[in-house]
């Protein structure tokens, strides 16, 4: 082989390589790219993330607060005597359950008796 022979299998060797490292080179750029653009997603993500906790955090405590509320006006309401209105209805309640019990009574009576006549089991 001589000398041209040689340079120009050198110079096609060096054009394969140079080639190569563009190659190399351009493969590097994009895998940066992509590692930057998910790095940045992930922070994204991160931002959305500690806003939504913080969200979720504020409307527990709200939440809490009308738990609290909600109960201290409920011990309120139990301190306080009941309604004269409310007392007076269950007053009527539980005589006009009383006058009628003997009725009652006497109805399930009968038709206890009834029944037992009609059943196929006597």
């Amino acid at each position: 082989m001589d000398r041209s022979q040689k340079e120009e299998k050198w110079l096609a060797r060096e054009i394969q390589l140079s080639q190569k490292h563009a190659e190399l080179l351009a493969k590097r750029e994009e895998l940066l790219h992509l590692s930057q653009s998910e790095l940045n997603s992930s922070e994204h993500r991160a931002k959305v993330q500690q806003a939504h906790w913080a969200h979720v955090q504020e409307r527990n405590t709200q939440l809490l607060q009308d738990i609290k509320r909600s109960q201290a006006e409920m011990k309120d309401v139990a301190r306080q005597p009941p309604n004269v209105k409310f007392t007076e209805l269950q007053t009527m309640y539980w005589t006009g359950v009383q006058d009628q019990l003997p009725q009652w009574k006497k109805q399930m009576k009968e038709k206890g008796s009834s029944s037992s006549v009609n059943s196929p089991y006597h």
